[in-house]
């Protein structure tokens, strides 16, 4: 019996814990959110004043014609008193136009985001009814860059997407800097021709 006693010694002891939670790096690790390719993204802030500007413009042109016509219709047909009522319209339908060329575009804005991903291009828009249109790359037939003059002025572009058997055949993404336009299109060109050339080497499939 005393031989045995060394051999009882010698036994190695049990673990002091079997389930030893996760190391705080290890952990972290886990938790942290992979980043996501698809994500939306926003449009270039210098939108805001572009579509200010564009608005100003539009709605300047609008407001001259028709004050033009309302002064010279007062005189060829002695309007009198109506006269000052369409004038009254008028200044109210001014004040408006700087409202909104001034609230509208920001509202805009924050309701505007697109994202890339594989195999669809999703635009969202709408201030009073939303709109999110997806756009299947492969039914993408090419994709035009554009840049107005007062787009370049601001380093800005608008890309139009030409799809085919969609209700509507084009969907313009404005408010795009001019390097991200130009990088989003080559990128879908390209990846368009390579999904073309793997369809001719492979042959239409056998129905």
């Amino acid at each position: 019996m005393s031989d045995l006693a060394p051999d009882a010694v010698t036994l190695p002891p049990p673990p002091a814990k079997m389930d030893a939670p996760p190391s705080e790096s290890s952990a972290s690790l886990e938790s942290a959110p992979a980043p996501s390719p698809e994500r939306f993204c926003a449009l270039d802030p210098e939108a805001v004043a572009l579509w200010r500007l564009n608005g100003g413009i539009e709605w300047a042109i609008l407001l001259a014609l028709t004050f033009v016509i309302i002064t010279v219709g007062s005189i060829v047909l002695a309007l009198g008193l109506w006269f000052w009522g369409l004038l009254a319209a008028w200044a109210l339908a001014a004040l408006l136009a700087v409202a909104q060329t001034i609230w509208y575009p920001p509202l805009a804005y924050r309701h505007y985001a697109y994202r890339v991903a594989e195999r669809v291009i999703e635009v969202r828009r709408g201030v009073w009814f939303r709109e999110s249109r997806l756009i299947p790359v492969s039914r993408i037939q090419h994709v035009d860059l554009r840049q107005g003059l007062f787009e370049r002025s601001y380093g800005l572009a608008t890309l139009v997407f030409h799809t085919a058997g969609m209700h509507e055949s084009s969907t313009a993404l404005p408010g795009l800097p001019a390097a991200t336009a130009a990088a989003l299109r080559d990128r879908l060109i390209a990846q368009l021709h390579d999904a073309r050339r793997v369809e001719t080497a492979t042959g239409a499939p056998c129905r």
